[in-house]
Formats: C-alpha cells, structure tokens, sequence
C-alpha cells in the first residue's frame, strides 16, 4: 500500500503548485465565485468526457477536486471510469501503476463525501483492487466484505461471485467460500458458476455432507442449515432422494421462496415421482405466472406423468412467453408421438394396424418439430426427429384410400385423439 502514499503526497503536491483553493464561505454557503467556477469545470468536465478526451477532462475534474468533491453526486463515479480507462490503456508501467493508485484514492474520496453510498463504492473498490491490484486480494476481499456487510440475500450477484472466487483461491477461506456459492445457489439454484465451484472445493462431499446434516438436526428451525443440507444431497452427492425429502421440508416452512419448490420439483423429477415433481411446478407458476421455464417445467412434468392435453397446454404458455423458443414445440411434438405409441399399441393391437389418422398425427408432430427447428439451439434434434417420422406420416396412396384430399386442413378429434382437437394439412 506504500504506493498509495506516494501518489497522495503527489496529488498534495499538484495542489501547491496548482495553488491552494482560495474558497470563502458565504453565510448560507460558498461564493458566487467558487459556484460559477465548479459550474464551468463540471461543464467541461463532462463536455470532455463524453468525447473521451481524458486528459482534458481530468484537468477540469482536479479542479472540481480542489474547490468543493461534494458537490455533485455523479462526478467520483465519472472520475473513477476515466481513471479505470487510463489504467486499462496505459503502455508504460510507471503511468499505469499511478493511475492505479489515483484510482483508489479516489474511490477512498468517494467514500469520504458520499457516506450515503459507502456500501457501493466499496464494492467498487473491491472490484477495482482485484482488477488493478494481483497483488493485494486480501484487500479486495475486505472491501467486498465491508460493502456487503455479511448480507448474502440482497448483496449484488456480480460481487457475491467474485468474493466467492477470491475466497476460493485462499485455502484457508474454504469454508467461507462455500457459504458465499451455498448463498448465491439459494437465489440462483442453476447457476452454473457456483455449482461447478462448489463441486471443486468439495474434496469429501460425504463427509462435507455429514457435517450439514449435524447442523441441521442440532437447529432443526434454522432454514439456511436446512437449504445447505437440501443443496449438497442435490449438488454435491446428486442423491435426489434425499434432497427431495428436505426441499420438500424447505417448501413447508417457507412456500414463498420459487427456489425451494424449483429444486423440489427437479429432485421428483430425478426419482421419477412425476405427479408429485407437477405439483411443485404447479405452485411455481403460481408464484411465477409470468416465467417460461416454470410453465415449461411444469409441461415437461406432466408429460412424463402421461397428462398429453396438460402437457401440450402447459408448453404453450411458455411458447406464449417466448414465441422463438423451440422448447415448447419438442414437449408438443413428443406429446403427439406418445399419443400414437399409446393408441397404436394399447387400442390397435400394434403397429400393423396402424391406420392414416395415427399417420396424421405424426404430421402434426413433424409440423411441431419444424417449428422447434427454428430455435438454434433444437435445430439438430429437432430435424432428426422429424426426419425419424417421414416414413411414418400419411402416403399419397393412404389419402386416396381413405379420401382426404391433399392440401385440405383435417381436424383430428376423434378415436384416440379427441383431445388434439387440432388441425393438419396433408
């Protein structure tokens, strides 16, 4: 930290020879004149900024420095931009590392003339250590710490991941870490981010497991021990049984938290106990009526619970949510083909009595496919699967036998399929 003195000794310097602010206190605040010259600096200062001359516009920023660092509540974060910007693009090593150490001393400033937003300014300072500073992580983390004073549910994502990480590097913060990625996983159970790092530090996850099942029988009340015991049987060991059993326990206790019964559902849907996997999707539409993953878990649940109608409803919420994914067209597609299987196996007495009106449902479900293909990332599945159907979808002999003329919309609601209720062009 010795090159923080140096630089504060250099800036002490820079206002001697600048000359020292000559600012007269009128009785209800500063002079005319000291206002006009803080209006003129701030107005180049900005004016400079956003043409990026950044070297005029620090000139004029030093000036607002010297008069009155108070007086406008967006210059610190503009001045530390433009600072993060002359460190960034600096070539010579002596410029960059002093216009590191101008960097954190005013973020320090910031902090200083701003108490109100001390917490956001200390976890710039964090961030910026990080960035600027190899050297000094355990200096950053304190200014994470400090800035998100200890409280995981509201603190922002960004910088709980990137103490996380500064915690990780550090063998003897193992256990921090992984209080941090149990917390980030409690608002985000699919973050991929803390999943894979938690995995990482885990060198026993049995015995890690074994020491949060003891701390939770020992506060059985606590839902935070709960959630870490329910989230390492689900992350750690993958043993979904028993995962289901404490998220199911977590749901009881708090049934407003999504998270709780988004893992609940996916530990059912793990041991193959569809219904009850669609009854906790169920209550995350509810709670999340307007999110497309809660009505495409839900479809995806109640498919495999054999509910076709509900499956194929449940998909178009979500395909109404957002119209160019491909996802709810699959679960319609596999919808229809679990239809055919059903009826062509189970009523017909197997394939050789296969009739044209199965084959037409499978056009739909060609026609699904297509649909789904339009979303990058179903293309290929869904191409194979349509392609897997051509030689199952109706002939030009299957519609001269059975009269139905090509290019004629025909409605399927009937034999096996009256709940389609939907119409396929030949």
């Amino acid at each position: 930290m010795q090159r923080f003195m140096y630089t504060f000794i250099g800036l002490t310097l820079l206002l001697l020879v600048c000359g020292s602010p000559t600012i007269v206190h009128a009785q209800n605040g500063e002079d005319e004149e000291t206002e006009r010259l803080l209006r003129r600096n701030w107005s180049l200062f900005l004016e400079y900024f956003k043409t990026n001359d950044f070297n005029a516009a620090k000139k004029a920023g030093w000036k607002i420095l010297e008069l009155n660092p108070a007086r406008f509540t967006t210059f610190h974060p503009r001045m530390i931009e433009l600072y993060d910007s002359l460190v960034t693009r600096a070539e010579d090593e002596e410029v960059k590392a002093g216009a590191a150490d101008t960097l954190i001393w005013l973020i320090d400033s910031a902090i200083e003339h701003f108490p109100d937003r001390k917490n956001d300014y200390l976890l710039t300072k964090g961030y910026q250590l990080e960035r600027h500073f190899p050297d000094l992580e355990m200096e950053a983390i304190d200014a994470y710490e400090s800035g998100i004073e200890g409280d995981y549910t509201t603190a922002d994502m960004y910088y709980l991941s990137r103490l996380a990480i500064l915690y990780s590097k550090n063998p003897e913060m193992k256990q921090q870490a992984i209080q941090v990625l149990q917390a980030i996983l409690l608002r985000e159970p699919n973050n991929e981010m803390a999943q894979s790092m938690l995995k990482n530090l885990m060198d026993n996850p049995e015995e890690y497991i074994s020491i949060l099942r003891d701390a939770h029988y020992a506060d059985p009340g606590n839902v935070t021990k709960l959630f870490e015991l329910a989230n390492g049987y689900y992350e750690l060991v993958q043993q979904f049984d028993s995962s289901a059993v404490y998220f199911g326990k977590l749901t009881g206790m708090s049934p407003e938290v999504i998270n709780y019964w988004q893992r609940y559902g996916a530990s059912l849907m793990f041991i193959e106990d569809y219904r009850a996997a669609s009854e906790a999707y169920k209550k995350v539409t509810e709670l999340d009526p307007e999110s497309r993953d809660a009505w495409m878990n839900l479809a995806r649940s109640v498919l495999q619970a054999g509910k076709l109608s509900e499956a194929r409803t449940y998909a178009e919420k979500a395909s109404a949510l957002d119209p160019s994914w491909g996802a709810p067209h699959m679960v319609v597609a596999n919808a229809y083909e679990t239809a055919v299987s059903r009826c062509v196996e189970g009523t017909r007495g197997g394939w050789a009595n296969m009739k044209v009106i199965d084959k037409l449902v499978y056009l739909l479900a060609q026609n699904e496919y297509a649909r789904a293909a339009r979303d990058p990332q179903f293309e290929g599945q869904a191409r194979d699967r349509s392609r897997a159907l051509s030689t199952l979808i109706p002939s030009s002999e299957d519609l001269f036998l059975n009269k139905i003329p090509r290019g004629t919309p025909y409605l399927i609601n009937k034999d096996c399929y009256g709940w389609i209720n939907r119409s396929v062009t030949p």
